[in-house]
């Protein structure tokens, strides 16, 4: 049987966060779970990555999926601050 997964709030502090968001159950079965993973840029905007996953996906598919949208939003934000210093 799989872990019911927890509320997990942003921490508010340093430039990356994430909050992970337990699906609701309707039916009785298991609800799937939402993470955000939320990048501030040089100017302060914020912006998020969000990833939705089932009940049956394993904790290596939902890591490895993180990591890629991790990276996603790292490129994303990076290439935001090297326009708002004026490299690119």
């Amino acid at each position: 049987m799989p872990r019911p997964f927890t509320r997990k709030l942003p921490a508010h502090h340093g430039c990356f966060s994430y909050a992970r968001i337990p699906g609701h159950e309707t039916t009785g079965a298991p609800a799937g779970v939402t993470y955000r993973l939320f990048r501030r840029d040089q100017a302060g905007a914020l912006h998020a990555e969000t990833r939705n996953f089932h009940p049956g996906c394993s904790r290596h598919l939902v890591a490895a999926e993180l990591n890629v949208a991790r990276h996603q939003l790292r490129n994303t934000v990076d290439e935001i601050d090297l326009a708002l210093m004026g490299v690119v």
